[in-house]
């Protein structure tokens, strides 16, 4: 059973951060893009990074494995 790694990875986003609502993902090639609300990044990303590497860990186990998908989140750059 195969899933698509886009609504793996928005399922669990949600489920970390205060606004699910807000979390929008995209796919580019094989990058899942995540963007949360402002100020919200550092509960995707965890503590040492830990959160945002589990879930890539989920999203690879569940994918294809053939195919390498990696999961980045997607935050708007400062001027």
């Amino acid at each position: 059973m195969n899933s698509d790694p886009a609504d793996l990875t928005l399922f669990l986003a949600q489920s970390v951060v205060d606004q699910p609502s807000l979390v929008r993902v995209s796919r580019r090639g094989p990058t899942v893009l995540v963007r949360v609300a402002p100020g919200e990044e550092g509960r995707l990303i965890g503590r040492q990074g830990r959160v945002i590497q589990a879930i890539r860990t989920l999203v690879r186990a569940a994918g294809d494995p053939r195919e390498r998908v990696n999961v980045d989140l997607d935050a708007p750059r400062k001027a």
